[in-house]
This record gives structure tokens, sequence and C-alpha cells, in this order.
């Protein structure tokens, strides 16, 4: 949770930055209320992570609002909840898109809630930084107010993959959760696994949480030398 809450702040020292941009004839006239806003999991399984962004983005709203304020603007954090839902995420973004005082968006927490939800906030061409999405599409898509802090699943599953190398893992078992996130990094081992010479036996995803033999005992069948799990809920492997 301290990691993503610090991308968030990281985030949201870029969307402050803009707001400090120099305006002529700023200072002096009509105040208002600048509104950051944040989307990620607030409840449900997740909510750990979500909770992250939100407390990282109010922490530095806290740390960086002196000079917004000193022009005269009010500035507030609007959370909102996207319980790790794609229809959720739209639901809001739309929302969001209504309030003119909402200058950008710190999130999402999951890829797959946050490609659908920038479409919603290309129309009103409202920045939207995200702490934690990895997927490629996220940013190939090269929508012009949609950027990010962290790493993509492209370069995460092709390290996991040199590690596994570095180890003389010789054979490899991949496992995913379905997720967008759990499938994309998932993917993204297993074929620089097999550009560096791992032979990887088996690619099987499940939306299963709690009994996990169904995919471990064809995994364990075959003998790998590692099983990889790209996901966010950790399958024990004992």
């Amino acid at each position: 949770m301290k990691r993503y809450g610090e991308y968030a702040k990281l985030g949201l020292v870029l969307a402050v930055a803009v707001f400090l941009v120099p305006t002529p004839g700023l200072a002096g006239e009509t105040k208002g209320t600048i509104k950051i806003a944040t989307q990620s999991p607030l409840s449900g399984e997740q909510s750990a992570p979500g909770e992250g962004i939100k407390l990282g983005t109010q922490l530095a709203i806290e740390q960086l609002k002196g000079p917004i304020e000193k022009l005269g603007f009010k500035v507030e954090m609007v959370p909102f909840d996207d319980q790790a839902k794609p229809d959720v995420g739209v639901s809001n973004a739309k929302n969001i898109i209504t309030d003119k005082d909402i200058m950008a968006v710190i999130g999402h927490w999951n890829s797959g809630v946050a490609i659908p939800s920038s479409e919603v906030y290309k129309e009103a061409m409202l920045v939207e930084i995200s702490p934690a999405n990895t997927n490629p599409m996220v940013t190939d898509r090269n929508l012009p107010n949609v950027n990010r802090v962290c790493g993509r699943d492209d370069v995460q599953g092709a390290v996991g993959a040199e590690f596994a190398k570095s180890l003389k893992i010789k054979t490899a078992y991949v496992i995913h959760d379905k997720t967008t996130y759990g499938q994309s990094v998932a993917e993204f081992f297993r074929d620089n696994s097999k550009k560096l010479g791992i032979d990887v036996l088996g690619f099987e995803g499940t939306e299963e949480k709690s009994n996990f033999d169904p995919i471990l005992t064809p995994a364990k069948a075959k003998n790998p030398d590692l099983i990889y799990p790209g996901q966010k809920i950790r399958i024990p492997l004992d």
C-alpha cells in the first residue's frame, strides 16, 4: 500500500505542476475550488491498495497546495470507489467529467478499469495520472490526457523471465488469475521465457480464489523448475 501511495503522490506532483504554470491575470481574479479526484477500489478485497492511492493523494494535496491557495483557490480531494469493476469506474468517470471543478484524476488500481474509464476522461480531455496501471494499452493508445508513473507489464514480465534465466531455470509453468493485469504480465513472462530458451510447460488461468488444486495439480505433475504466478491474488504454492 505504501508503494502505491508514493506513486499517487508523484502523480499529484505532476498534476499540481500544471496548475502552478504562471497564468497572466490569475491572481486577484474570482476565486474558486480546484478539485483532484481519485478513482480506486475503496471497498472489497482490493481496498487496501485503493486506500493507499487515496491517502497518498490526500497527503500530496496537503503538502503541495500552498502555492495554489496563495492564489486564492481552495484545493480539495474527491475520492471515488471504482470497486475494481470496469462498469463502476466508467460510471464514476461520467460523473467526474460533469464537475468542471475537477482538474485531474489520480487512478486507477486496475488496468481493466482504467482503460475504459480513460475513454470517458478523453471526452473532456481531463488529465488522468495513474500510479498503478501496468498494462501497455493504458498509454500505447497515445491518449494525450493519460499518463502513468509506474512500470509496465512488458517490462515486468521480461525482467521476471531474465531473472528466471539467471537462476538457470530450464522449465516453467505459468498461471494467472484471468484479470487484465494477471494475464498480461503472465503472457509477457511466457513469451520472453521462450525467447530465452526456457521451456514453458503450461499456461493456465483461473478465477478461483480459494481452492487452487484444479490448477496446481496439473502444474505439479509437469514437475517444472518454476511456477510463475501472474496475478494480484496470491496462490499458495506449498
